[in-house]
């Protein structure tokens, strides 16, 4: 029910408010894109949790280090039997599913596309074993989008920055 997913959110590291309506497990609760793709870090990183962040460092103009992020993670969040259910089904997800414009190949990617009612916004987040990253598209005004989905520009634009970024890790 509605709790269960609520508890399993906050384990993965979602902190926004969430409804406890029966339909949360399909989204209708807004997340930000970052606390969102930090939820996916776990699937990629044999179950460790995250605390995404934006800032590593800040420095002077004559290169002061004067903030550095430190922490790391939650620790170990989900077991290996439940990461790798999850890898499964998201990787079939960009192989035969939605997020079938996202694949690029000579990695093993795994994703996840989302698009809100009433086309106002849309969203990839996809991921490897060396790189995650997360995808938002939508207007300010929270207007309609004509035919934008999550599995359309959304992966699109995922798929131009991250093949790119797999190519610079050498990491298969």
């Amino acid at each position: 029910g509605p709790k269960s997913v609520i508890k399993t959110a906050r384990r993965l590291g979602i902190t926004t408010p969430l409804r406890a309506h029966p339909s949360l497990a399909l989204g209708t609760s807004e997340v930000n894109l970052l606390e969102l793709t930090g939820a996916y870090v776990p699937f990629a990183n044999g179950g460790y949790g995250v605390l995404p962040h934006v800032i590593k460092t800040i420095k002077t103009r004559g290169g002061k280090e004067i903030f550095r992020r430190e922490g790391s993670g939650s620790g170990f969040i989900i077991t290996s039997d439940k990461v790798a259910q999850m890898n499964s089904m998201l990787s079939t997800a960009l192989a035969y599913g939605t997020g079938k414009h996202a694949r690029f190949s000579g990695h093993a990617l795994a994703g996840k596309t989302g698009t809100s009612q009433g086309e106002r916004d849309a969203w990839f987040v996809g991921y490897s074993a060396s790189l995650i990253g997360g995808v938002w598209v939508g207007n300010d005004k929270s207007t309609k989008m004509k035919g934008v989905t999550g599995g359309g520009m959304p992966a699109r634009i995922w798929r131009s920055i991250m093949q790119p970024a797999h190519s610079a890790t050498n990491a298969k």
